[in-house]
């Protein structure tokens, strides 16, 4: 399996989350974020260069600077406007990134053919992938509920209200720049039936659209004594039909969609911690790649839908962290490679992998410390392997 470095040192080049797709349409160009530090969580006063790597000349092509971003999930890019009606138009083709605009979180839409910058109302979380919208979340809340993946932020701590009437999912138009609040965090802990998690500090996070755009898939997080309680729901983009699939009874980690309304996770909700696929709403859990899986990673399926891409943490003494696909009809496993990362890389300055698949699906990138600085790297599977 050959493994190569997409990007160059010095300076440190990463992504950030997984299971959005990095590639420009010709497959030539990833997104990516270039900064002079890794180990410690941004500043306010930190900035991020966002480009594009080319990926057989290696070269980090800059575009423009943010400061709303972090090492776990980057500035959660996006390509946009790559096709109108099913046809091709590179020329039309956007990125977009999330950023700072006099206190405010908004997106900027960049066309890296024509230099033009046009600004969205709100900060990217998710990207619909049959019409012009996207769902937006305020990460600069989140950097008082979790830090990990919030946006640093000058408010005090004291400022920010436990469950608001006015914070939660925002609608985005991509076309005019318009948003709206669709699903307030005071919503879905009514909505929960939860005594216990009345006037705690609450959160969304981890939004994903299904593959026709239809539903919503999200988090709904409560700040306890210790970490926090998780909760997992499905929504229309316009804040209707919400559905609590998992209370925050059990374990919640990682998903994707397989289908419209097919769901993997990894929860504890059968049982043991592991990866469960189910149907929005009718929450018939079902155990997947049990004992050759990982119990938990960042996983999402292959375009065609018959492999998953999944990592793990660092483990053992060696502080290995696996990447391997997995074959779900066949149900088996094959690893691709495993990476060191140093004791230093947890908590907030830790890298997971958080490996992406290319369109084309014989591409994978995946972020990486195993070299001591922070870098993306490229797997391309041989097809014998598929």
């Amino acid at each position: 399996m050959h493994i190569k470095r997409l990007s160059t040192n010095p300076k440190h080049h990463f992504f950030g989350y997984y299971g959005i797709n990095p590639w420009d349409t010709t497959t030539q160009y990833h997104l990516a974020l270039e900064t002079d530090f890794h180990t410690h969580r941004p500043l306010p006063e930190d900035i991020a260069t966002v480009g594009l790597i080319h990926r057989e000349t290696h070269e980090f092509i800059p575009h423009a600077k943010t400061a709303a971003f972090n090492l776990q999930q980057g500035s959660m890019l996006h390509w946009i406007n790559g096709s109108e009606n099913g046809e091709h138009d590179a020329t039309r083709a956007e990125f977009t990134f999330n950023d700072w605009e006099d206190g405010t979180l908004v997106s900027r839409a960049l066309n890296p053919r024509t230099g033009t910058i046009r600004t969205i109302q709100g900060a990217i979380a998710a990207v619909s992938p049959t019409a012009p919208l996207a769902i937006g979340l305020n990460y600069g809340r989140m950097a008082h509920c979790r830090a990990v993946v919030g946006y640093a932020t000058h408010t005090e701590s004291s400022e920010v209200i436990a469950q608001p009437e006015d914070d939660g999912l925002y609608q985005l138009n991509l076309q005019d720049g318009s948003s709206q609040l669709v699903l307030s965090i005071a919503e879905v802990i009514r909505a929960s039936g939860d005594e216990r998690m009345v006037g705690k500090r609450a959160w969304f996070n981890h939004v994903l659209f299904n593959t026709d755009g239809t539903r919503l898939l999200f988090f709904c997080r409560v700040r306890r004594e210790t970490g926090h309680a998780t909760s997992l729901w499905t929504v229309n983009p316009d804040g209707s039909d919400l559905e609590m699939q998992i209370p925050f009874d059990y374990r919640v980690s990682h998903f994707d969609w397989r289908t419209p309304t097919r769901i993997l996770v990894s929860s504890d909700i059968s049982g043991e911690m592991g990866f469960v696929e189910f149907t929005d709403g009718v929450r018939d859990f079902t155990p997947i790649g049990r004992h050759v899986l990982p119990s938990d990673g960042h996983a999402s399926f292959s375009p065609d839908r018959e492999w998953l891409l999944c990592d793990t943490y660092p483990r053992g003494t060696e502080r290995l962290a696996q990447l391997m696909i997995y074959n779900i009809a066949e149900n088996r496993k094959i690893l691709l490679g495993e990476f060191h990362h140093e004791e230093q890389f947890v908590g907030d300055i830790r890298c997971d992998l958080h490996p992406r698949w290319a369109p084309d699906g014989r591409t994978i990138t995946f972020d990486s410390v195993h070299e001591g600085s922070r870098q993306i790297y490229l797997v391309e599977i041989p097809h014998a392997n598929l």
